[in-house]
């Protein structure tokens, strides 16, 4: 069922995925065409969902740091002018720093074999500990929020995994133990390998992708007529790769693909209007095998632009959404 709509009246959610360096290019061109499309502020979401780099790209919106903003960075060569972030260093390369040897959280292999927490969390447990400097991305989130203080919006939610009990904790929920904003985002940003653990309120938390790429299912309880679900991680068109290290990654991305399904089922059966983004075959190109080759962000961000009109007309249309040029907007 398709309908003309004005959603001025709505209440509207984000949930922006992992998938680091690739994801950001990809997400934010993403969202720029979505707001042109619909006339919509992304800030203006009712709540923000991040998990990992949307985990990132949340705590700007929140912030009240515009997607124009994140586009002129991004698509910039090196150093961002609307944003305090070096593209050519802040990233790092596409290779972790030699880890500690030191499981991320050898209790979520145990939870594993018990069938308590999902198989990847548990494979990610007994990865060592990350050691990536993550001062830069301490820097940009303290740049539009003072550190040690939460997101002025009212609901800004922030992902990331105990690393003992594998539980899902969305900092900013009124369930989560209280953290500042900063060191949310770079427990939600703990990638496994790559980033160290971050200690909150004795405890220490990962990456929240290793549970749910975007945990847009916990949206299905709440009162918002429509969820927007950004996807980097997620595709329903995946091609074959005889590399090897490129079907690691189509095994890892299927994976994703399938939780990120049951949880738009999830929403749907709740009622609500799921726009559904994830990357086409063309931009899966640009991306190759390393979401975190930051030497890939500009192909990545070049392409996601390219095809962003095609992209956000499919899902609005999934989604049963016929844009009325005169009065759409969110």
């Amino acid at each position: 069922m398709t309908s003309n709509v004005s959603l001025s009246n709505k209440k509207v959610g984000l949930a922006l995925g992992c998938g680091a360096v690739a994801g950001a290019a990809w997400s934010v061109p993403i969202l720029a065409e979505l707001q042109r499309q619909l006339a919509w502020d992304a800030r203006s979401a009712d709540v923000l969902i991040g998990t990992s780099v949307g985990a990132v790209l949340a705590a700007l919106l929140s912030a009240g740091v515009s997607i124009d903003v994140m586009e002129g960075s991004l698509g910039s060569k090196s150093q961002s002018s609307g944003c305090d972030w070096n593209h050519d260093t802040s990233w790092g390369t596409w290779h972790p720093p030699l880890p500690k040897l030191q499981f991320s959280g050898l209790p979520l292999l145990r939870k594993g074999l018990r069938g308590e927490v999902p198989p990847l969390t548990a494979i990610c447990g007994v990865l060592p500990q990350g050691q990536f400097d993550m001062t830069p991305f301490r820097q940009l989130i303290n740049t539009h929020v003072p550190e040690g203080q939460w997101s002025p919006h009212d609901n800004c939610w922030i992902m990331a995994v105990d690393n003992d009990s594998g539980e899902r904790v969305g900092f900013g929920r009124p369930d989560a133990p209280d953290a500042s904003l900063v060191d949310a985002v770079c427990a939600s940003y703990g990638v496994p390998a790559w980033c160290p653990p971050v200690a909150i309120g004795g405890r220490t938390y990962l990456d929240g992708g290793i549970t749910s790429p975007v945990s847009a299912d916990l949206l299905a309880d709440s009162d918002l007529d429509v969820v927007v679900v950004v996807a980097p991680m997620s595709s329903r068109t995946i091609e074959s790769n005889p590399s090897l290290f490129a079907r690691i990654e189509r095994v890892a991305r299927r994976y994703m693909t399938r939780i990120v399904d049951r949880e738009v089922e999830l929403l749907q059966r709740a009622g609500k209007q799921v726009i559904r983004l994830e990357p086409s075959t063309e931009v899966l190109q640009a991306i190759g095998y390393n979401m975190m080759d930051p030497g890939r962000r500009h192909r990545v961000f070049q392409s996601a632009t390219k095809v962003a009109p095609v992209t956000v007309q499919k899902a609005l249309h999934e989604a049963g959404i016929v844009i009325d040029n005169n009065d759409t907007q969110i």
